[in-house]
């Protein structure tokens, strides 16, 4: 997800100019989703933390990563681990028959567990 490797390249040091050319969209667009990260940075990793422990009764949590951005994205990681642990690669039916093994992508994790909100204001709330 383009969002993604966004807040990833910030986390990594990268400046909002940067990023943007990198993924070819509007400086203000990616200035826009790096700031409503930031506001919000520390209540992500909360709330992936929070996760990582519904998920998996021993969870293994991720170890300080140096900055508050770096940490968020290291417990959003943690929690797509933890689904992963626990459900294993997820079955789907092929077209014609038979099976595909599908591993659920972190952000994807990143989007179900913020009900697709994770940059929406008001996310998250004190009742997640």
């Amino acid at each position: 997800m383009v969002i993604g490797a966004a807040l990833a390249a910030r986390a990594a040091g990268r400046g909002y100019r940067q990023v943007a050319a990198a993924l070819r969209r509007a400086p203000d667009t990616v200035r826009g989703w790096l700031r409503r990260f930031a506001v919000r940075v520390e209540a992500v990793r909360a709330v992936f933390t929070e996760w990582c422990g519904r998920l998996d009764p021993d969870p293994v949590l991720p170890d300080p990563a140096g900055t508050a951005w770096a940490d968020a994205l290291a417990a959003i990681d943690a929690a797509a681990r933890a689904v992963h642990d626990r459900f294993g690669a997820v079955g789907a039916d092929r077209v014609g028959g038979g099976s595909a093994v599908v591993v659920v992508p972190v952000w994807e994790v990143a989007v179900a567990v913020s009900a697709g909100r994770l940059l929406a204001p008001g996310w998250p709330s004190s009742r997640v």
